[in-house]
């Protein structure tokens, strides 16, 4: 090419790149006649109900913090312990909750919806609201979650070609008929969380809408999303009577459907929602850390390197309270629960705080089950998360630790909902990373000059010093400024906020505090109490002279002219704190940290009290020594849980307790507002033993010739297509027994798992499953390699011999571990499932093989996701009798598909069932695989052979039943190889768990440990008490 015309090729490059970038742009824009004024929150019809401006939200006027936890009722298949769990969000100081919509969940076929029994909504949204929680409600369509299709229907999947608007090339173009089913779905789900909005309903819960799911506008700076996919959707949800704000979650900080002036030439197309928000994880488990190329992972946790600190920005409405795990990797939740520590979620929680946010949502506060086939390839049977609520209930250190900062910045919510962050602190440190940032209060009550300050401290201190100085510089009045040190207490990787420049209402200054003050009481307009650790290190700094007094010892030392800072010995108690112009006293509670990890404060937001309380930032009942406490206040009675190691209950109130309840004065803190009261439910009952006896074993084998079968091709074989999508689909075909080789070789090319049978022996297995981009299996991203997954096997000694008459039989049993979710910019929802392809070498060239298929339809199920994809699962068989079960049988592989059920009794006994609480595990070991079912719910897939870390599955409380022998578990089994009977174990236990460290992780005997010096291990058990306060 001669030099000019390369020179002119150089000049119109730019050019053209620049053009299609503009096109680009503008084509992403769309077409649709719907404006962001058309979709826009009325904030002069609703403005007084529901409003914001940079800090927070206001209800009904008054600023209101947003501390939601992310909840799926469709996790929990028992909708009868929705309401206990929702409790405790409520008792970990959350005010708000995030739920997830789940479309195929309610969809099992084209235009047929189910509200009913345990997906029934309204119900669930009117508990809400009689629990006192707000609601941001996400119907999608599509919502991820680590669930199949992202929770689109299978028959959406299989009827549209380019599911939420993406084709195989991961570009997006409009699809007008993926658009009508999702107004479908709209049309039958929102109407009826219209009815809960908070402008429609005086005791409404839904506070805001989110539309889609992790929808990018644009991708390293290129456009991708289409504004006429958020346009409609959002004209749909007006249309159907959502008029409370809408807003998104962008994946990242990428600033997707932002409003933007329409007066800007390149906005006029553009298109934004009410609220923006965007997601934040910033800790990955190793061995689940994205790694697209990788080709070896670090499977063992003792080996796992600590997490790096990471900043942490604003964030709505998913902030990592967790992580998932998925199959081949053998850790289960509770080392993930290990990695990230107790203090993690707190620590995350509190760096947002930092950076000024006031609505948030944590993802996931309670995990729950994917029970069924509800998980995608991401995720097993337990979705526990290693969450602050574990499966099974437990309410863990973490939410213990969470709920101590959440008790702060609500008891101080009249001057923190409000702040703006510090140029230029009145703090240093005397070590690095221990100071994050400050902020000041600039609520309407706060006068200038007298702005709180709140210090944001976390020790990622590379040396983990957990002691250090707290520098702090101050001005009293005209005086000179000076500078005086505190002393601080902080572990590593632990945080706290500090209060400064703030007056009691008794009229203390304090100009600062290195103690965390986990809870404040205003009592009587009159009174202040602040709740503190049992601390030596940590003290409060006063302006002018105080007095101390009270059992709790202190010391006071003075710094200038008329500095005096407090410090108290690490004992229990309490002090009193006065100063000569002091209306009333300030009270200093020292607990220990035992007493402080079961610390619960009941508020309630004007919102839902409905009336003109003076101190609504303060709580109205205070407690500690149980683990879960629930206050109904408008019954004024106190629901208590607690378990063996708990017996008294400690509560702060300022309201003289009934009569009739026998409440003793407080030993420790001889208050007049403080009382103390022994249990008694636990005297009416007996020990619990929660290993109940497995009885009536019985079993039969699914016969394959009796199933029905159906012709197809191979390429159409696919399970969606066939709407066999959940669990297995079996594949048959017949040849003559006539080779052109002495070796017959079979090649099988499916996803996750086959099971080979040949003339009705076991013939072989595998799995096809991949971390990696691109791969065979790919868990994300589409399969560009999908024929490398081929598998070969020799199947010559498991045919007739060469001439015989009768025909071989081949069938391959296939599994899928579920469709992939469709997240953000990959087109993987149609990556292939079931049998891909199948040929066998070495019979002659007249030898033609034609297949059949068979499996469970799910356009004919109440659910789609509650089937094994067996086609007999639920006839009535002829079922055997077994004296002794699996463990006395052992498994063959040879024997196909074997169908266990035995019956058990619960333990607890039903006249102590509203009083006690016992879950409850099946406990699994044996290199065989079972799909579970309790009481004809499928709960559980097991994994013998090292595909799943999974042993233990809840058994729900709400699915069991109470009398003799009247539950029922139902296992299907198969296996790749024998399984003899010394190998089995199948047993039913209580939660046998760390109680002390309040972890929640399974504690399971040691091997080589001597049984008479082992710590004796008890099952989690929970009694329940109900105290009446009026």
């Amino acid at each position: 090419m001669a030099i000019p015309e390369l020179a002119a090729l150089l000049t119109i490059l730019p050019a053209g790149l620049v053009a299609f970038y503009l096109w680009l742009l503008q084509s992403r824009k769309g077409s649709l006649p719907i404006t962001t004024a058309d979709c826009a929150y009325d904030k002069s019809k609703y403005g007084d109900i529901l409003n914001w401006d940079k800090f927070c939200l206001y209800i009904h006027g008054k600023p209101t913090l947003i501390i939601s936890g992310e909840f799926h009722y469709w996790r929990l298949p028992d909708k009868s312990r929705w309401e206990s769990i929702l409790k405790k969000y409520r008792a970990g100081g959350f005010n708000c909750i995030r739920i997830y919509f789940h479309w195929g969940y309610h969809s099992p076929d084209n235009g047929i919806y189910n509200f009913e029994d345990n997906r029934d909504i309204n119900y669930l949204l009117n508990l809400c609201e009689s629990l006192n929680l707000y609601v941001l409600a996400a119907p999608g369509p599509y919502i991820c979650a680590e669930t199949q299709a992202g929770g689109i229907p299978f028959w959406v999947v299989e009827k549209v070609k380019r599911v939420r608007h993406i084709s195989f090339t991961g570009f997006k173009k409009y699809d007008p008929e993926f658009s009508d089913y999702q107004k479908q779905w709209f049309e039958n789900i929102l109407p009826i969380i219209a009815k809960h909005q908070i402008t429609e309903k005086s005791s409404g819960c839904v506070i805001a809408v989110q539309i889609e799911n992790e929808l990018i506008e644009k991708i390293i700076s290129l456009p991708f999303g289409l504004h006429d996919e958020m346009r409609f959707l959002c004209k749909v949800a007006r249309d159907c009577g959502i008029n409370v704000p809408l807003f998104t979650n962008d994946p990242m900080e990428l600033g997707s459907f932002i409003s933007k002036p329409s007066s800007n030439f390149f906005n006029r197309r553009s298109f934004g929602l009410d609220l923006y928000g965007f997601d934040k994880y910033l800790v990955f488990v190793p061995a689940s850390n994205p790694t697209p190329w990788a080709l070896k992972i670090e499977q063992d946790p003792k080996k796992w390197k600590p997490w790096k600190v990471k900043d942490t920005p604003i964030f709505i409405p998913e902030l990592q309270g967790g992580w998932f795990t998925t199959y081949k990797l053998q850790h289960t939740f509770d080392d993930v629960y290990n990695f990230y520590g107790d203090a993690f979620t707190r620590t995350i929680y509190e760096s947002v705080l930092a950076q000024g946010c006031t609505m948030s949502s944590i993802y996931m506060v309670y995990g729950g089950t994917n029970w069924g086939t509800l998980g995608d390839i991401d995720g097993y049977t337990s979705y526990d998360y290693s969450a602050c609520i574990r499966e099974y209930g437990y309410m863990s250190s973490r939410i213990r630790e969470l709920r101590l900062g959440i008790h702060f910045i609500r008891s101080f919510s009249d001057v923190f909902t409000k702040t703006e962050r510090v140029k230029n602190p009145n703090v240093t440190t005397s070590i690095k990373n221990v100071f994050n940032l400050q902020r000041k209060s600039v609520m309407k009550n706060v006068k200038r000059g007298e702005e709180v300050l709140f210090s944001f401290f976390r020790n990622f201190n590379d040396q983990k010093i957990p002691i250090f100085q707290v520098y702090v510089t101050y001005k009293e009045g005209q005086r000179r400024e000076q500078k005086f040190y505190m002393s601080c207490l902080l572990p590593y990787k632990t945080s706290f906020i500090a209060l400064g420049n703030y007056t009691t209402i008794t009229g203390l200054k304090l100009i600062f505090s290195t103690l965390p003050i986990h809870l404040r009481i205003i009592q009587n307009n009159l009174n202040e109490i602040w709740l503190i650790p049992v601390n030596d290190v940590g003290e409060l700094a006063f302006q002018g002279e105080v007095t101390v007094d009270g059992n709790l010892a202190s010391s006071i030392r003075k710094v200038g002219h008329a500095i005096h800072i407090v410090s108290f010995d690490a004992v229990c108690g309490f002090a009193r704190i006065r100063s000569v112009d002091s209306k009333g006293d300030l009270y200093i509670l020292a607990l220990h940290n035992e007493s402080l990890s079961t610390l619960h404060a009941t508020f309630e937001d004007p919102y839902w009290l409905k009336s003109n309380n003076l101190f609504p930032y303060s709580p109205l009942i205070v407690t500690w020594g149980t683990q879960n406490v629930y206050f109904d206040h408008s019954n004024s009675i106190l629901e208590t849980h607690y378990g063996d190691q708990e017996h008294e209950i400690s509560i702060l109130s300022s309201r003289e307790p009934a009569d009739h309840v026998r409440f003793q004065s407080h030993p420790t803190y001889p208050l007049p507002f403080v009382h103390k009261k022994q249990f008694t439910a636990g005297e009416k009952t007996s020990e619990v033993h929660l290993v109940p006896k497995l009885v009536r074993w019985c079993y039969f084998t699914t016969d394959f010739n009796d199933l029905d079968w159906r012709s197809i091709e191979l390429k159409n074989g696919g399970p969606v297509e066939n709407f066999y999508a959940s669990g297995h689909i079996l594949y048959s075909t017949k040849f003559p027994s006539k080779y052109s080789s002495t070796k017959v070789q079979l090649s099988v090319n499916m996803r996750h798992r086959c099971t080979i049978f040949v003339n009705g022996q076991f013939a072989g297995g595998h799995t096809t499953f991949s971390r990696q981009l691109f791969f065979p299996g790919s868990k994300n991203g589409p399969e560009l390699f999908k024929n490398f997954g081929e598998e070969k096997y020799n199947i010559t000694q498991f045919l007739h011999s060469n001439g015989n008459e009768e025909k071989n039989s081949v069938v391959i049993l296939v599994e899928s571990w579920g469709l992939s979710r469709q997240s953000v910019v990959f087109n993987d929802v149609t990556n292939p499932r079931g049998l891909i392809s199948a040929n066998i070498d070495g019979l002659i060239k007249e030898t033609k093989l034609s297949w059949s298929i068979c499996g469970v339809d799910l356009r004919k199920l109440d659910n789609s996701y509650n089937t094994t994809g067996i086609p007999n699962e639920r006839k009535n068989l002829d079922w055997k009798e077994s004296e002794k079960g699996i463990c006395a049988h052992g498994v063959l592989p040879n024997d196909g598909i074997k169908w266990w059920s035995f019956r058990f009794s619960h333990p607890i006994e039903s006249k102590f069932k509203d009083i006690l609480n016992a879950p409850l595990r099946l406990v699994l070991y044996g290199a065989f695989t079972s799909y579970i079912f309790l009481n004809d719910t499928l709960i559980g897939r097991y994994y013998g052979n090292g595909d799943c870390a999974q042993h233990d599955y809840y058994l729900m409380d709400g699915l069991l039943k109470f009398g003799d022998d009247e539950n029922q578990i139902t296992m299907m089994v198969y296996s790749w190889e024998t399984v003899n009977t010394e190998e089995i174990v199948v047993e039913i236990r209580g939660w046998e768990i760390d109680d002390v460290k309040k972890t929640g992780n399974l504690i399971k005997p040691k091997k080589g440990v001597d049984e008479d010096n082992e710590l004796e291990v008890k099952p989690w058990i929970v009694r329940k008490e109900f105290i009446p306060l009026a």
